[in-house]
C-alpha cells in the first residue's frame, strides 16, 4: 500500500540575487513559505501594489529564448530556472519575492537557487498533492523538434531529452534522463548551464542584450568547443535541456506523473505541451496517487 504524498513547502526564507542575463539589472529573489494550494506565485515587490503572477501555463507568453509570465500589467521573465528549482527540489507551495522583472542568470544553471531552496528545509503539510496521470500521448511539434509525453512505465516523472543540432554544429550530439527527484535533480541537473554558439552570443550583443556577459557566466562554444570554460557534464547542454524542460512543465500547477521525451525542443514547444496539459485539466479528472 502505497501512502499518498502530500503538499511541500520551503520551512525558512531563501535568498538569492544576481544580474539578469538580458538586462544586466541587479536582481534579488527572495523565497517565501506558503500556505496549501497556493501553488508557486511571483509577488514583485518593486511595483506598486505588489502584484503577484501565478506560475502558470494560461499565464505564459512567447519571448526569445526565454520564458515569459503576464498577470494584469505585471510580468516576470526567465523564470525557467527558478521554475526549475522549485519543481525539482518538490516544492509545492511558494511565494517568489522579486524587486525586477527579469530573473538572475546566476552561472547560467539553477544550481545556487535549488541549493538555496534544499538549505531552507522542507515542510509537509496535511493536504495532498495535486497530479496529473498522463494517460494518453500527447505529442507539440513536427519531425524535427518535438515534445511528446506518453504513459508513465515508472512511478514519477521520467524525462528524455535528445539535442541534435546537426553535424556542422559546435555544440555536441547528447542525450540525457532522469527520474526526477530532489537529490538527483540537486546533483545531477540543477548544475548544468546555459549555452549558445559564438556567433548567437555575438548577434545577441550586437542587438544590444547580454552586455555584461562573458564567456565565464555560461557555456560559449566556438569551433573546437567550450570557450575559456569547461564543461560539468560530457552531456551538459541537454541536461540543461533537462533543466529548461522541468521548469517549463511546472507551469501546469501539478506534479506530473508520465514520461516525457524531447528532441530539440526549447521554450515554446515546452509551454506549448505545459499548456496542453494543464488546459486539459478537469477536477473531476484530477489523478491523486491514493493508496494502492
Amino acid at each position: 500500500m502505497m501512502q499518498a504524498p502530500f503538499q511541500n513547502t520551503i520551512a525558512h526564507l531563501a535568498h538569492v540575487s544576481g544580474r539578469g542575463y538580458w538586462s544586466g539589472k541587479s536582481v534579488s529573489l527572495t523565497f517565501l513559505p506558503a500556505e496549501p494550494d497556493t501553488g508557486i506565485v511571483f509577488r514583485r515587490v518593486d511595483v506598486a501594489g505588489k502584484p503577484m503572477i501565478p506560475a502558470l501555463a494560461s499565464h505564459r507568453t512567447d519571448a526569445q529564448l526565454r520564458t515569459k509570465l503576464v498577470c494584469g500589467g505585471a510580468s516576470v521573465e526567465m523564470v525557467e530556472h527558478v521554475l526549475a528549482a522549485l519543481y525539482g527540489m518538490g516544492i509545492d507551495n511558494c511565494i517568489v519575492e522579486c524587486d525586477g522583472a527579469e530573473m538572475p542568470g546566476m552561472d547560467g544553471s539553477a544550481y545556487a537557487m535549488a541549493l538555496a531552496i534544499h538549505q531552507a528545509g522542507r515542510i509537509t503539510c496535511d493536504q495532498p498533492a495535486r497530479y496529473r496521470r498522463i494517460e494518453q500521448t500527447i505529442r507539440i511539434g513536427d519531425e524535427q523538434a518535438y515534445v511528446e509525453a506518453n504513459r508513465a512505465q515508472v512511478p514519477g516523472l521520467t524525462l528524455v531529452y535528445h539535442l541534435d543540432y546537426g553535424p556542422s554544429s559546435p555544440i555536441p550530439s547528447t542525450s540525457s534522463s532522469c527520474l526526477l527527484n530532489p537529490e538527483e535533480f540537486l546533483t545531477s541537473i540543477a548544475p548544468a548551464r546555459t549555452f549558445l554558439t559564438e556567433s548567437d552570443a555575438a548577434k545577441l550583443q550586437q542587438s544590444g542584450l547580454a552586455q555584461h556577459v562573458t564567456h565565464r557566466d555560461l557555456v560559449i562554444f566556438g569551433k573546437s568547443g567550450p570557450i575559456d570554460n569547461q564543461l560539468r557534464f560530457p552531456d551538459e547542454c541537454s541536461r540543461h535541456k533537462l533543466l529548461d524542460l522541468i521548469g517549463d512543465l511546472a507551469l501546469c500547477g501539478q506534479r506530473l506523473d508520465g514520461m516525457v521525451f524531447a528532441c530539440r525542443s526549447g521554450h515554446n514547444l515546452n509551454g506549448r505541451m505545459a499548456e496542453r496539459i494543464q488546459s486539459s485539466s478537469d477536477p473531476s479528472n484530477d489523478s491523486l496517487l491514493k493508496a494502492a
